[in-house]
């Protein structure tokens, strides 16, 4: 962890405008939130939403140690968690991070919540093989640590699909450059967001690190629950917009390969 530095794809500039959207499809959800139940997790207080957190992992294709951003998502084994796909895998000619974990309010080095290690790696091909941005999606399935399960220690973030291109959104990451240092977290509240291309887009300005953060719809700041419709996967050079794959049909599918964990 000390070692690691933030993961990102610094700009868009490459991003593939092959993916056929289909924006008029019906919204989906395929994941409700849920609160935290177990009573491991109370009684912590941190100016966060405990269901984000910060991921650390090692490249084994150059030997470095990196850093992005993720959310717990409920699932039926309740071991979820989303990021982007280059937090997970390398894109074409890459491989498989390795030492993979996710620190759910992760603050100032602080870890209120524990670590919880990688079963389960997943991206789509697109993103395996090309390096293909509307792809940069990645999914984990978590071990139990001694909290238990980590939704039922966190809560965790609803999912959604379908819902088009233009909605309110928060954003949570932890950015690692241009003033941010990567040691606490950042949210950008209830912002616009808009079609790029074949992807997403809105105006929050994170930098490397807040790869991987959830696009939250309908946040509850009591909660700090909503309903994932995006992760961060680029930023424009010099920083002013982030960008996400479209959360379209895709997503049905990767959740249905990973939800029993």
């Amino acid at each position: 962890m000390r070692r690691a530095v933030e993961a990102d794809t610094p700009t868009d500039a490459k991003a593939s405008r092959k993916a056929a959207i289909d924006a008029a499809a019906e919204p989906a959800q395929l994941a409700k939130p849920q609160k935290a139940t177990s009573k491991k997790a109370r009684g912590v207080r941190i100016a966060t939403s405990i269901v984000q957190g910060k991921v650390f992992f090692h490249n084994p294709t150059n030997g470095g140690d990196y850093a992005c951003s993720a959310a717990a998502v409920n699932n039926p084994t309740k071991n979820m968690v989303f990021t982007a796909g280059h937090c997970v895998h390398g894109g074409a000619g890459g491989t498989w991070a390795t030492n993979w974990v996710f620190v759910p309010a992760y603050y100032n080095g602080s870890r209120p919540y524990g670590t919880w290690s990688a079963k389960t790696l997943t991206a789509f091909n697109g993103w395996i093989n090309n390096s293909d941005l509307n792809y940069d999606i990645g999914v984990v399935n978590v071990w139990d640590n001694g909290a238990g399960k980590l939704v039922n220690t966190v809560g965790g973030m609803g999912l959604g699909y379908n819902y088009g291109y233009s909605n309110t959104v928060t954003v949570w990451g932890y950015p690692a450059a241009f003033g941010y240092d990567g040691e606490v977290p950042y949210v950008c509240q209830n912002i616009p967001t808009w079609q790029d291309g074949s992807r997403v887009q809105n105006g929050c300005t994170m930098v490397e690190g807040a790869s991987g953060g959830p696009w939250l719809r309908d946040y509850n700041e009591t909660t700090g629950l909503g309903t994932e419709i995006g992760v961060t996967s680029t930023r424009t050079d010099p920083p002013a917009y982030i960008d996400s794959p479209y959360f379209d049909n895709k997503i049905q599918t990767i959740y249905d390969n990973t939800a029993n964990g």
